[in-house]
């Protein structure tokens, strides 16, 4: 049998080993970036444009509340690792930078759905309308139908409708805007947690240039 000396010492060794390989080195990689968005020069967005000092957004704590990053990501991967960029889910792979004021990065780890990092960008493209098969122009009033009933757009959607996020209301003059479903004389209005989560979908971009994740397609611009 060894000798108690030999065993410990064998198992602090691995202990600093580990915490070296997991911990410091990742640190010194990672640990002091700061937000980085090209050269700016008063054209380009600027870092609080990116990066929203304030990411405790109630949106996202809808979309942890309903459990929507069981389903969907917000990492694009290299192209070497999928089709993430060709499918229209982003312009450049996702890095380390993309999280900096996340308390805890969404990533997911399943995709019954599209990855979700750039939803909000120009250009952004998965759900198609059924009777143009293009690309839908995507704002809030499409996020409330969306969530209300998915399989508008997609008829053969996993995404579970939301109805419990809206509130039944008769027509007044006339039927609001922002009506996810009209039925009669009734329609289905988006009460907050479907505002707030609209609005927090919307606000995920992450299409800008990185040094170290440059720009790999070119996206075009909806046409509204």
């Amino acid at each position: 049998m060894e000798k108690p000396s030999t065993l410990f010492t064998g198992i602090f060794g691995a202990f600093i080993i580990s915490t070296g390989a997991m911990v410091l080195l990742p640190n010194s990689q990672i640990g002091n970036l700061q937000p980085t968005v090209g050269d700016w020069d008063g054209t380009q967005p600027s870092p609080t444009d990116v990066y929203p000092v304030d990411r405790r957004l109630i949106g996202r704590d809808v979309y942890v509340a309903n459990g929507c990053f069981y389903c969907h990501t917000q990492q694009v991967r290299d192209l070497q690792y999928g089709p993430d960029m060709p499918r229209g889910w982003g312009n450049r792979r996702t890095v380390a930078r993309d999280y900096l004021y996340e308390n805890v990065p969404l990533l997911g780890s399943t995709r019954m759905g599209p990855d979700l990092a750039n939803y909000g960008a120009a250009g952004w493209r998965n759900e198609q309308s059924e009777d143009t098969k293009k690309p839908a122009a995507r704002d809030a009033a499409w996020v409330f139908k969306h969530l209300y009933n998915p399989r508008t757009f997609v008829s053969d959607s996993n995404c579970p409708p939301q109805t419990g996020m809206f509130t039944r209301h008769v027509i007044g003059e006339k039927a609001s805007p922002n009506a996810a479903f009209v039925e009669g004389r009734e329609e289905w209005i988006p009460g907050d947690d479907a505002r707030n989560l609209a609005a927090y979908l919307l606000s995920l971009d992450r299409s800008h240039p990185l040094p170290e994740a440059p720009t790999v397609i070119k996206v075009k611009e909806e046409k509204k």
